[in-house]
């Protein structure tokens, strides 16, 4: 579709990510913005269709573009069907032309009536954009529980994706979920591996004791887990302590935990902003929440 927008002609395109020159220009343009290789998470073979590239082209390169994901989730026992906007980049000497208004008043358009809602996550430089969409500054808090090891010996396996044993491993237990969060993202593999055969594959463990799955980071006294997966059937206390190290003081949870009473609770700072619209945007205004880390896009 050929579109015309500050005196330039631009070409409007989604979901062209199996045509390689133009997912290498996408690839390039994701790169030099926020560092990212979408070409390896495609190599591998996770990029699906819940990962919908909005891009204008000019003179057939990536200029600018916003990627669509639906996203499935479990509040409280309800099902709910949003959708994420993420990977929001303008080359620089495109910006300030009308580009990216473009491509999320389409995106909006093309989804309204279909999903519960929309969301994002927004740099604080980018933060007065998006009311301009209807989109409202939505709250986040980040729990931390206190940590006292119990001084037994817990086994802990590194796991290692690209080993057949490994990914089956985290793809099984992915499918089982999060039985300690309140917040669960679901039928995502695709995104689940973006992160753990990018930037988290060095934080996956295994703990045999527990059949559970832990993404996590070891900084001196904190232990930053991001997410639990696996049966359950054990409290978040006795998880999180199997998982510390004799050093460890506190555990920071990148998800909402259903046991929180014992967790101190504090606004989320230093990380993007949540924005959200739509019908379902009233739950996330009424609870104290955090979006699951893995459920980035």
């Amino acid at each position: 579709m050929e579109i015309k927008l500050d005196g330039s002609v631009f070409d409007f395109l989604t979901c062209y990510q199996e045509e390689s020159r133009l997912r290498g220009s996408l690839n390039a343009l994701a790169k030099d913005t926020f560092g990212l290789d979408l070409e390896a998470w495609h190599r591998a073979g996770y990029w699906g269709d819940r990962y919908r590239p909005y891009s204008l082209l000019h003179r057939g390169e990536v200029v600018a573009n916003l990627s669509v994901s639906p996203m499935d989730l479990t509040l409280l026992g309800k099902e709910l069907h949003l959708v994420q906007i993420g990977t929001v980049m303008t080359r620089p000497d495109f910006r300030g032309r009308g580009l990216m208004h473009f491509l999320m008043a389409r995106a909006l358009a093309d989804w309204r009536g279909k999903c519960g809602g929309c969301y994002l996550f927004a740099n604080r430089e980018a933060a007065e954009f998006y009311p301009r969409f209807g989109f409202v500054r939505t709250r986040e808090v980040r729990h931390t529980l206190p940590i006292r090891p119990d001084g037994a010996r817990h086994p802990v396996r590194r796991l290692i994706p690209e080993l057949r044993e490994d990914r089956a491993l985290l793809l099984s237990h992915y499918q089982k979920g999060n039985p300690y969060a309140l917040l669960t993202c679901e039928h995502n593999p695709g995104l689940f591996f973006f992160h753990c055969g990018g930037a988290l594959r060095e934080q996956l463990y295994y703990l045999a004791e527990f059949d559970t799955v832990a993404v996590a980071q070891y900084q001196g006294e904190t232990l930053f887990c991001q997410e639990l997966l696996g049966p359950g059937g054990h409290s978040l206390a006795q998880v999180l302590t199997a998982l510390a190290r004799p050093d460890t003081a506190k555990a920071v949870l990148g998800f909402t935990p259903r046991e929180g009473s014992q967790c101190s609770v504090r606004p989320l700072a230093g990380e993007d902003l949540l924005f959200f619209q739509g019908p379902d945007a009233a739950l996330f205004h009424r609870y104290s929440l955090r979006f699951p880390a893995l459920s980035h896009a």
